[in-house]
């Protein structure tokens, strides 16, 4: 992104041309990051006037802003995508501590509240998680995730051996007042395309990918194949050896709503899955998104 000007004006002001939904702290912190540069110059200092003719470059790639508790993978004026850890809730179940949630860290080192959650994953999955930059980019976000519009990769392993390598689950899913999730007609058609990575003694390392995005979808439909996910005691799994949900959001695929381009984020597997042979499927995963035969 790029703005040129056309009389003398403060290096703030003009970032600011450029991301008007930005907080003045957001803004000063790319600054002293190194993010943009005039006539190729890299600035950081805040009192920098940008002369007339003087072309203010943004760069997209920079060193990413550190958010306590939260791994950037990519921002712009529109979007943040994070890497959320397992544990953490995508946003608050009430008006409590912002520290225990995705959106109340990145609003609280943005200074803003013009960050918005477009969708969630659970606080025992780790994975990719998006979020609208003002409410313009939001109502966009929301259509596209209505219309599964995109494409959202998971990793999961399960209890037992899946007999079939390839295959999708669906049934009509409907949340009960405890919050529980179960089959019923009177549900909602959800829909998950499964493909098996590797199988091991005792599991299975499924790559699944959502068609629609209900709650609690995969770890439903895992349940009702005989296949619970690792560790996921609420959807009858019945060991739990690494103390979590052996859930993982891998990528999210998407057409960017104002750029136009086509986008993925990409959040590799947790290094605690390889205690159950996660390596082996993680090598097989990458030789199949890269269109490689193992």
């Amino acid at each position: 992104m790029k703005f040129v000007a056309t009389k003398d004006i403060p290096i703030l002001e003009a970032i600011k041309e450029l991301y008007p939904d930005s907080s003045n702290r957001t803004l000063q912190n790319w600054l002293k990051m190194g993010r943009f540069t005039i006539n190729g110059k890299s600035i950081q200092k805040a009192n920098t006037l940008v002369r007339p003719g003087q072309v203010l470059l943004s760069q997209e790639t920079f060193r990413k802003p550190r958010v306590p508790g939260v791994k950037i993978l990519y921002e712009d004026r529109y979007l943040i995508a994070i890497e959320k850890p397992e544990g953490l809730l995508s946003t608050p179940l009430d008006d409590g501590d912002s520290k225990t949630h995705a959106l109340g860290l990145l609003r609280e080192y943005y200074q803003t509240d013009q960050i918005f959650a477009v969708h969630r994953i659970d606080r025992e999955t780790s994975g990719v998680l998006l979020f609208a930059r003002g409410k313009a980019c939001t109502e966009k976000l929301n259509i596209l995730f209505e219309q599964h519009d995109l494409e959202r990769e998971y990793f999961a392993i399960v209890e037992g051996r899946v007999k079939e390598d390839t295959g999708s689950w669906e049934c009509p899913l409907l949340e009960l007042p405890n919050f529980q999730v179960v089959e019923s007609i009177d549900g909602k058609m959800a829909i998950t395309h499964y493909r098996v990575i590797h199988r091991s003694a005792k599991y299975t390392y499924l790559k699944l990918i959502l068609e629609t995005g209900k709650k609690h979808q995969i770890r439903v439909h895992c349940q009702r194949a005989g296949h619970p996910v690792v560790g996921d005691k609420r959807y009858g799994a019945t060991e739990n050896p690494l103390k979590r949900l052996c859930l993982h959001a891998h990528s999210l695929t998407l057409i960017h709503p104002f750029t136009r381009q086509k986008i993925s984020f990409h959040s590799p597997l947790p290094g605690s899955f390889q205690v159950l042979g996660g390596h082996h499927a993680a090598k097989k995963l990458r030789a199949q998104n890269n269109g490689t035969n193992v």
